[in-house]
């Protein structure tokens, strides 16, 4: 993901670097190594589930596994634990706290090149949700449009447009500081505002706003939302019940996606505690489906795509050596829970 991405999150909290997708604590209840997570009185496996932020619709696969048993079908017992900020998910699973996590890509392909043990498995968002917003009358629809115009960025993201900018040999761009919701953009402070399309650009339609939404994607800029991650030794020790897991988490979120409405009420009203809106969540659930959904099916994860990111972050400097994605990316968890298919509900 960009640098400074935020994380699908209340619009009331800043954004921060590293795309926010933080986590704390891990999936199993660890013991001394973060490896089992012991046994339920009925035989089932433990797990606890440390979420990359808030009980947020992001992460409504997970509760919807929970919810219509797919979980116990795999003989798995899950809790889920909500993440909060200055917890990074990669440091609870290489430090083996942690048995699995999210975090942003970002986070952990810098942690990978200064020796972190980690492996990624699988991805939430195909295309990340971090977008520039604009009203649908005043479009940003390239970054040739950023010609003339004040844009609302993260400050851990700036670095990353100037880039973008200077290559496209665009000028007169000002960028001013993102503030903690896209008011900026309805009180015409900027013309463009860096955030989640399926937090912000929701909510803005909510409230009656039409916006033109301008994925990283659309910029050139290839991207994933909250990769799933363990470490190599986890991989291959038990890779058995990762491939559990992740198996009954495809359900969850094919689920998700085919009832969008049921999963983001339930999220709200059911599964966070934060005080919610029923209404806006069944709507994040509905935004993000496209962002969710490949050819290949759920949580995937592309190692030449992933490649391409890596020599992004390395040409801006944010990775200070080169990654091969062969050695970051694994599929093997994804290839034996499919099983060759491509649906595992349909």
């Amino acid at each position: 993901m960009f640098p400074g991405a935020p994380a699908r999150r209340d619009v009331l909290r800043l954004f921060g670097a590293g795309a926010g997708l933080l986590a704390a604590g891990g999936l199993l209840t660890a013991c001394s190594d973060g490896s089992s997570g012991g046994k339920s009185a009925d035989g089932s496996l433990k797990i606890n589930d440390q979420l990359g932020w808030l009980k947020l619709t992001q992460f409504g696969g997970f509760y919807a596994a929970e919810v219509k048993g797919y979980y116990k079908a795999e003989k798995l017992s899950t809790s889920f634990t909500a993440g909060g900020p200055n917890i990074l998910a990669w440091q609870q699973v290489a430090s083996g706290k942690s048995f699995t996590g999210d975090d942003d890509n970002t986070n952990v392909l810098v942690a990978v090149a200064k020796g972190q043990p980690l492996v990624i498995y699988g991805a939430i968002f195909q295309t990340s949700p971090f977008s520039i917003i604009s009203k649908a009358d005043d479009p940003i629809t390239s970054i040739e449009d950023f010609a003339g115009r004040t844009i609302a960025v993260t400050e851990a993201s700036r670095q990353q447009f100037e880039a973008l900018v200077k290559k496209a040999g665009v000028k007169d761009v000002r960028f001013i500081p993102a503030g903690t919701d896209p008011t900026q953009l309805t009180t015409g402070q900027a013309s463009g505002y860096s955030g989640y399309a399926t937090s912000q650009a929701v909510a803005l339609k909510r409230q009656g706003v039409d916006v033109h939404v301008l994925y990283l994607e659309d910029l050139g800029v290839p991207s994933y939302g909250n990769v799933l991650i363990t470490t190599r030794d986890h991989l291959e020790k038990q890779h058995d019940e990762l491939v559990r897991f992740l198996r009954a988490t495809i359900k969850g979120y094919e689920y998700m996606n085919a009832h969008p409405d049921e999963i983001g009420r339930l999220v709200a009203t059911k599964w966070n505690t934060g005080g919610l809106k029923p209404e806006e969540e069944a709507a994040t659930a509905r935004f993000q489906k496209d962002l969710i959904t490949s050819p290949k099916g759920v949580l995937q994860v592309d190692p030449a795509k992933m490649q391409k990111i890596i020599d992004q972050l390395v040409s801006v400097g944010t990775i200070g050596k080169k990654l091969k994605a062969a050695d970051v990316v694994d599929t093997s968890v994804l290839e034996a829970a499919y099983g060759g298919r491509t649906s595992l509900l349909t």
